[in-house]
Order: C-alpha cells, then sequence, then structure tokens
C-alpha cells in the first residue's frame, strides 16, 4: 500500500520538486509547477500516511470525495461504518495506476546555487550604496493575491512598494530568476507575464547552462529585451548608479561576494536610510482553520503567508519535513485546497483512504481512553518540571484541552510562564514519558512569539494544572 523507507527515500532525492513554494491564482505551487505540487502532496501522502491528510477535513467530506474521486455509489442512507463498508466493497474492482509526476523534478545544480548565492550576496552587499535593499530565496514579493519567491529582488519603497515584516507589497525595482532546465517556459512565460502585468521594471532571466543573461525592461508597459553596453556592463533603469558585468558570473575561478565584481556602484546614493518595515500578516498571524472541500477552494494571500513555512524540503524518519511537523502540516492543507479531496484520493489506492478513514472513526470512538491516558502524562510531566525547574504556573492547550477528538497531529503541549534555563534539559527529564518526544511539546508564554492558534487556546482553552 506505501513504499519502503528506502523506496520513499529515493523518491525524495531523485524526484522531489525544487524547493519553492509560491501563491499563484490562488493556489499553491511547489517548485514552479502544478505537477511539482502534485509530488509533493504525494511524496507527504506516502511518509506520513493517509491519516495525516484525513485528520484535516471532516468524515463526511473524505467519503464524498472518495466517491467522487473513483465513480463509486454511495448509499442515500445510513451511518458512516455502512458508508465505508460499502465503498470498500465497490474499490475491489478498481484498477489503480499510479500517475507519472516526475516530470516536475528539476536538477538543481552546484552552478544554480553558486550563481543564486553570489548574485544574492554581491547585491546585498551593494544595496545601501544605490538606495535600496535586497533579499534572496524565501522572501516573499506579493502581486495582488499572488506571491512570489525570486531569487532575488531589489526594492527602494519609494511609492512603488512597501516593505513588510514577511513580505514586499508591490513589485520589486529589480527580479531575476536563476533558470533551471526544464522550467524555461514558467521563468520565460508564466511569471514573465505576472511580472509585467504588475509592473516589475526590471526582469533577468540568468541561465547557468548556456552561460547566457537576458535582460528584459519594462517600457510602455511591455517588456522589451535589453542589450549589454559596450563596456560590457548592464545599467537597470530601475536603480540608477548601478551597473552589472555579466561576464564575470562565468569565470572559473571562485568568486569571493564580499570583494565581488558582478555589481559596482558608478553613484553611490548619500544620505540613504532604511524605512522600517511594517507588521502586516506573518507566519502564523491567523488561525489555522483551513477550508478544505472535495473541490478545489482557492488560498488568500494571508493564509498563504500565515501558513506556509520556509521552503526547506528535509527527508527525515522516513518522511519528508516542509520546515517543521507545523510547517508540513500547513503545506499538506494547502496543497489539499489546492486539488480538492476528490483530486487528492487519487495519488493513493482508494483502499489505503478506505483504511485510514476506519482508523480515524475507531480512533475517535477510544478518544475518552486515550485522552485519560494523555492527562495522566500530562500531570506526571508537570511535576517532574515543577521539581527539577521550580517551574510554579503550568497549563495545558491543544486537543486534549478541548472537546474535540484528538487527531493525528494532536500533541501534549504544556505551557509555562516563568523563564527556563536550559529549556533542552526539560525534554531530558520527559524523555521516559514520551521516548520519540513526539507528543509532548513545551511553550514558554510570550506575547510577542506566539502565534494566533496559541494566543487563542491560551485565552480561551487554556486547563491549568
Amino acid at each position: 500500500m506505501y513504499p519502503t523507507p528506502m523506496e520513499r527515500f529515493e523518491d525524495f532525492t531523485r524526484h522531489r520538486p525544487e524547493g519553492k513554494l509560491e501563491l499563484i491564482d490562488g493556489r499553491l505551487i511547489v517548485g514552479n509547477s502544478l505537477v511539482g505540487s502534485r509530488l509533493l502532496l504525494r511524496q507527504i501522502l506516502h511518509g506520513w500516511k493517509v491519516d495525516a491528510a484525513i485528520a484535516l477535513a471532516p468524515l463526511d467530506t473524505w467519503i464524498q470525495a472518495l466517491a467522487v474521486g473513483y465513480d463509486l455509489t454511495l448509499p442515500e442512507t445510513g451511518a458512516v461504518d455502512e458508508k465505508l463498508n460499502s465503498l470498500e466493497a465497490q474499490v475491489c474492482s478498481v484498477n489503480f495506476n499510479p500517475e507519472d509526476l516526475q516530470s516536475a523534478c528539476a536538477e538543481v545544480t552546484w552552478s544554480h546555487h553558486r550563481l543564486q548565492q553570489n548574485l544574492s550576496m554581491s547585491l546585498f552587499r551593494l544595496a545601501e550604496e544605490v538606495g535600496g535593499q535586497s533579499f534572496g530565496r524565501d522572501f516573499v514579493m506579493r502581486l495582488s493575491n499572488n506571491g512570489f519567491t525570486p531569487d532575488l529582488l531589489f526594492f527602494k519603497g519609494e511609492g512603488l512598494n512597501q516593505l513588510y515584516g514577511s513580505f514586499l507589497s508591490g513589485p520589486a525595482e529589480l527580479v531575476v530568476e536563476v533558470q533551471i532546465q526544464g522550467h524555461e517556459e514558467v521563468d520565460r512565460v508564466t511569471k514573465r507575464d505576472y511580472y509585467q502585468t504588475a509592473g516589475v521594471p526590471e526582469y533577468w532571466l540568468i541561465d547557468p547552462q548556456t552561460q547566457r543573461c537576458e535582460f528584459y525592461r519594462l517600457v510602455e508597459e511591455q517588456y522589451q529585451l535589453q542589450p549589454i553596453e559596450d563596456d560590457g556592463y548592464y545599467r537597470p533603469s530601475s536603480v540608477p548608479g548601478l551597473a552589472f558585468q555579466a561576464d564575470a558570473l562565468w569565470q572559473e575561478e571562485e568568486i569571493n561576494p564580499w570583494a565581488s565584481s558582478l555589481f559596482i556602484v558608478e553613484q553611490r546614493l548619500e544620505g540613504f536610510e532604511r524605512l522600517p518595515a511594517e507588521e502586516g500578516p506573518r507566519w502564523g498571524s491567523l488561525l489555522f482553520i483551513p477550508n478544505i472541500q472535495a473541490e478545489a477552494v482557492p488560498i488568500s494571500f494571508e493564509e498563504y503567508i500565515s501558513w506556509a513555512p520556509r521552503a526547506k524540503f528535509e527527508f527525515i524518519q522516513g518522511k519528508p519535513l516542509i520546515g517543521s511537523t507545523p510547517g508540513t502540516r500547513n503545506v499538506l492543507a494547502m496543497l489539499l485546497m489546492t486539488f480538492g479531496l476528490a483530486g487528492a484520493v487519487k495519488l493513493l489506492p482508494p483502499y489505503a483512504w478506505i483504511q485510514g478513514l476506519k482508523q480515524r472513526l475507531e480512533g475517535e470512538r477510544q478518544d475518552a481512553e486515550r485522552k485519560a491516558e494523555w492527562w495522566a502524562i500530562a500531570r506526571e510531566a508537570a511535576e517532574r518540571l515543577r521539581t527539577h525547574f521550580s517551574i510554579r504556573r503550568l497549563g495545558v492547550i491543544g486537543d486534549l484541552a478541548m472537546a474535540q477528538p484528538l487527531n493525528y497531529w494532536s500533541d501534549i503541549t504544556l505551557v509555562y510562564w516563568e523563564k527556563l534555563e536550559d529549556s533542552w534539559r526539560a525534554y531530558d527529564v520527559l524523555r521516559d514519558l514520551d521516548p520519540d518526544m513526539r507528543r509532548i511539546d513545551l511553550l514558554q508564554v510570550d506575547q510577542n512569539w506566539l502565534t494566533a492558534d496559541q494566543l487563542w487556546q491560551i485565552e480561551r482553552h487554556l486547563v491549568e494544572l
């Protein structure tokens, strides 16, 4: 039903999409394509199992989606058990053929990493001298309801855009994409059109394989390809005083970005001061309540910026990890919104989904016993923390403190108010209660760092111990 851990590892290392999470037309786009989004969704389902996805939407919605996705017939009436048994009987005749999603893979070579890093660090070093700021990957540029993460962007914040803590709202003065083989159409057509429509003044495409740079300048609302000047430099019109030497990218000796000749400042801007960033939405600023339905549901920019983690793709303990465990959960939820459950169920055999739904149903029926066990662990953990660290005030938040049943993503979240010195030692004290440290989480109450979910739970559902 699932690939072996080694098969999952080989699939992840050989075929994973580029580590890039963007929001385009209300959909979470991974590695520049919907195929990449679908590939990552399947890899998460293989590693974390269908139970991880099933926990994120109501049982009835999943059952309806399974029937739609595999063209099955649901009984008009009956309990959940009866509906699942009916679907189980029908899927015996379903011939499941896995989708070929390897086309989403694009090898990110050392030359790509090297160029991206050198460009970012070189321009970052000189940004203030020409009156602006520079950011590399993982920083979002908001264009309407879309969120792009170019390889490099430069901005001034002088009317064209506004800097927020987690993103730039509006077009940057300069956007650079370092191309990956197989993604040329996305950069040359799809993103080029979005950037042109949004008014990005300068858009550069750099191809490590062909050692070619293309400089597009917005002229009368249309991009026009610009030549390099006779002295070998290109001077972007949107960043006066800055000159770029393209040939320096292809030199064989290693570039020192702190003394690089890629960019030079021909006219320094005196007295430049960085404008402070506005607060705006950020990671965790919205409650995590994804609207997951049988059909696709658009994701808003505020949801994307609040839920999307850093696009760091790793493979740990047999499963992909996107930034963190909460980050992986959030990416999974946004991918389910992107494809809808009826589209998501086609990635795994229908029998896997039926077994997962039955396990969730059985878990909910045993919820009282499971919560009693977890409460005993929480109280013992609180007692140990008081003994070893003299913590006075402790409480529990999360699903354990609420009326809803525990689910795949539930944990025992212990909150404390006093400063905990050497907090890593606390986990050692609790390790025999939770050997894998998967269920117990410790959270200091600090208003500056808590997410909207954590604040809401503390305010409304805290149970003091």
